[in-house]
């Protein structure tokens, strides 16, 4: 009776650890619909509790959400915003890792890059356990992402999935996926703007773009070897010791 007692608390301590946490998955495409919320429950001063469902297969840690002025990061101590919708200098910039725990820095130094793209050093690099997304390698041919899927998020911390209508050229096109086989699409609209959006690529989120446009999204490529070049500089001038990661997406 003792074993049998112990082996039940055990399942049971198992299932409200499972149900307290969402079970942290690697990215996929979700069927259709359901619900594109990343957090439960969002704090700007404190740990966060995290949706469960498909949304949890997305690692959004890298990713600041507490401001409509989005950062997203590139190093471990760069972040990419939109050039016109950017932090100002000292502000802060809130993450939370994929269990929701609270990490803040503040923003030392805002430079334009390229376009509207611009980049902040923070004031200190961020940990191990928060996502710095790679960007497509500038070799990668961008005729072969059009009709991809395009993990797009919001202001509102969520993530929608539209697809790849043009790349190239320094910009990239969306248009929304009108069978809506992977979640749903969202209108994007102002207050959008600098939220990311990345192709999904084996185990990685590669960050693709950051909203310059509203309806399906459009805004600068990051896989373009002028807007890379520039990034770099950029990145290089603040802190040389840390710049962007690139892998070739197939």
């Amino acid at each position: 009776m003792g074993i049998l007692r112990w082996f039940f608390l055990v399942v049971l301590a198992g299932c409200f650890c499972s149900c307290s946490q969402p079970m942290l998955t690697d990215p996929v495409l979700p069927g259709p619909g359901g619900d594109p919320d990343i957090f439960r429950l969002y704090s700007r001063v404190g740990d966060s509790k995290m949706a469960a469902g498909w949304p949890s297969g997305m690692d959004m840690s890298g990713v600041s959400f507490d401001e409509r002025m989005t950062a997203t990061l590139v190093s471990r101590r760069h972040v990419v915003m939109a050039a016109h919708f950017t932090r100002k200098v000292g502000a802060k910039v809130v993450f939370h890792d994929r269990q929701g725990k609270y990490l803040e820095r503040r923003v030392l130094q805002v430079d334009k890059v390229h376009g509207d793209v611009a980049v902040g050093l923070l004031d200190q690099p961020v940990p191990a356990g928060y996502r710095v997304y790679p960007l497509p390698a500038a070799t990668t041919d961008p005729a072969i992402l059009v009709g991809r899927p395009v993990v797009v998020t919001d202001q509102h911390r969520r993530v929608f999935f539209h697809k790849v209508r043009r790349a190239g050229l320094g910009g990239i096109s969306f248009e929304y996926d009108v069978e809506d086989r992977h979640g749903w699409g969202k209108r994007l609209v102002s207050g959008d703007s600098g939220n990311p959006s990345f192709l999904i690529e084996g185990r990685e989120l590669v960050l693709v773009e950051t909203h310059s446009s509203g309806g399906p999204g459009a805004g600068p490529y990051y896989g373009d070897a002028m807007v890379q070049e520039k990034l770099k500089e950029a990145m290089a001038a603040t802190d040389p010791a840390h710049t962007f990661r690139t892998i070739r997406v197939k």
